[in-house]
């Protein structure tokens, strides 16, 4: 599943609710967490389960003119995507492409900077994975829903606690709440699904953030392609305002698909 967070703020965000009364023991419930996390991997497409041990890709994108009345994009300078799936799980990078070779060192570092705030969206982690060194307890459970809270093991001057909230009717994360010590301190938003493979991906994500005082609201859509049996990512619109007020919006987009190679 797609699940990211980055200084551009592309998060994939959900909601919570209230604490239950009582709780399983830290054990129990560390083991119940962990059950629940492979039981929504079941349900999601993951490239890598479906025998995706390598992608190369090429990467477009471009930044519209904000300052603009009308809608004007900007090419971005090409880079390359590259994944490696290794011990279960995926290297990736984005590399420079030889076509930038009028760019400075410094302004290939702040491209790349950016673009691998989408490392995690080209190629999804499992949700067992990206909260691999979490622990975390049931809030709220019904019939048709759940709400967990997960926090990282180990205290860091960046620790994240999340909180999912769970459709398990279709077993699928519709909203998310972040708390972090930097800012922005709280994020929260939504999900919206397509099917893909026969599971779930992710289609939209909506989101919403205070940094600085200021509230922002980003949305970003994903489309996919398949390649070889593999549904991939191809293209991404992002879109970040205040208000009425547009602040950035990208379209990205990975072409020339390598898939599996030897080397």
């Amino acid at each position: 599943m797609i699940f990211s967070h980055s200084p551009n703020f592309l998060v994939y965000i959900f909601y919570a609710s209230l604490w239950l009364l009582s709780y399983p023991s830290i054990s129990s419930a560390e083991s119940e967490i962990k059950n629940l996390l492979n039981k929504l991997d079941s349900h999601y497409y993951y490239p890598q389960k479906e025998g995706l041990t390598s992608l190369v890709a090429d990467l477009l994108w471009e930044q519209q003119d904000t300052s603009s009345e009308q809608i004007k994009f900007f090419k971005k300078p090409d880079f390359q995507f590259k994944g490696k799936l290794k011990n279960h799980s995926y290297e990736k990078r984005i590399i420079n492409s030889a076509r930038n070779s009028n760019l400075s060192g410094a302004e290939k570092t702040e491209h790349i900077n950016v673009l691998n705030n989408y490392l995690d969206v080209f190629l999804p982690n499992t949700l067992y994975e990206k909260f691999s060194n979490y622990e975390g307890q049931i809030k709220y459970q019904s019939k048709k829903s759940l709400v967990m809270n997960l926090r990282e093991k180990a205290s860091t001057r960046n620790t994240k606690n999340y909180e999912l909230f769970v459709d398990t009717k279709k077993w699928r994360i519709t909203k998310l709440r972040i708390r972090q010590k930097p800012e922005p301190i709280s994020i929260e938003g939504n999900f919206f699904y397509a099917h893909r493979g026969g599971q779930w991906v992710v289609a939209e994500t909506l989101s919403k953030f205070t940094f600085n005082d200021q509230t922002y609201n980003e949305k970003t859509k994903y489309t996919y392609k398949t390649l070889q049996n593999f549904w991939l990512v191809h293209k991404i619109k992002q879109t970040v305002r205040q208000g009425d007020h547009l602040i950035r919006s990208y379209r990205i987009q990975l072409n020339d698909y390598k898939v599996n190679l030897e080397n």
